[in-house]
């Protein structure tokens, strides 16, 4: 199994030293009008002056979409082979919903499929917010998903539970107390769960992002809206493709083995490896000029 090292909290508290990132900002000139570079300086506040009104026009919901898009596109400039990754990972895993064997319809396939099904929508949906610069949202998302792998997991071995997935007057055992019933040897990446649960609930890892001290030296300000972060997008990237590996590998199941399918699946698994290896030695190599220079 690939090694899953990445440090995102270091790469999230660096986002309050610019010196430590390796940051690119989209031009916005297109969005510039009577002075203003887009909504990212239009609604950046003082910190010192938060909750007074801002002097200029607050901007309308088809501010922030255009910016979205503009983030979008500096994205698909940027982080072009990132992007394809993500992009194919997760529509590989929508591929097999259209060629599965769903002859068995037992309460318990239809409960494993639906989890998969939902983990499909999530993680379309968190490529979708990374690609507009939503990246701490994009990664609150993923905790679901690693929820429902280790419910398919434990259906799998209890299948006569099924009905706790499928009634609304019930309600499935915690994850932990199914990682319990599962045994120590299965652990699918399971150090990203307390790091995934800090994105869920209320901390530091979804406040840090939105301040900065990138605009002026001597101010730090809280911003609104999206912006392109090269290290940022990268750690969505990182997470969104190892868990879409995760899921091909769990739906691979229903798939005929005559399938072109499954070297579609190995050449993708490939290419993730090869992506989560090559930040891993970033990563390291990072810290390592970090330590040198604290």
């Amino acid at each position: 199994m690939v090694e899953v090292i990445i440090d995102i909290p270091r790469v999230i508290r660096n986002g309050l030293n610019p010196s430590r990132t390796h940051s690119t900002r989209p031009d916005l000139s297109g969005l510039a009008q009577g002075g203003r570079n887009g909504i990212w300086d239009v609604m950046r506040l003082n910190i010192n002056n938060v909750g007074r009104r801002n002097e200029m026009t607050m901007n309308t919901w088809e501010d922030f979409e255009r910016e979205a898009r503009t983030v979008e596109n500096a994205t698909l400039e940027q982080a072009p082979e990132c992007v394809q990754l993500i992009q194919d990972a997760v529509g590989l895993f929508a591929d097999a919903f259209a060629i599965l064997d769903n002859s068995d319809t037992t309460h318990a396939t239809i409960a494993k499929m639906s989890l998969l099904s939902q983990n499909f929508a999530t993680l379309k949906c968190a490529v979708d917010l990374a690609l507009r610069g939503y990246y701490t949202q994009s990664m609150n998302l993923l905790r679901s998903v690693y929820e429902n792998c280790i419910a398919f997991h434990y259906l799998s071995e209890r299948p006569d539970e099924a009905y706790l997935w499928l009634s609304k007057n019930r309600r499935p055992p915690s994850h932990s107390a199914m990682l319990g019933k599962l045994g120590k040897n299965f652990d699918p990446l399971g150090e990203w769960y307390s790091m995934l649960c800090r994105f869920a609930h209320t901390d530091a890892m979804g406040v840090l992002p939105q301040i900065s001290t990138d605009f002026s030296p001597n101010e730090t300000t809280i911003h609104f809206g999206s912006t392109y972060k090269d290290d940022l997008f990268r750690v969505s990237a990182y997470t969104i493709s190892t868990w879409a590996g995760v899921m091909l590998s769990d739906v691979s199941q229903w798939i005929l083995n005559t399938s072109d399918w499954h070297e579609k699946m190995t050449k993708i698994e490939a290419r993730i490896i090869e992506f989560i290896e090559q930040e891993n030695k970033k990563i390291k190599s990072e810290k390592d000029n970090w330590s040198t220079s604290a």
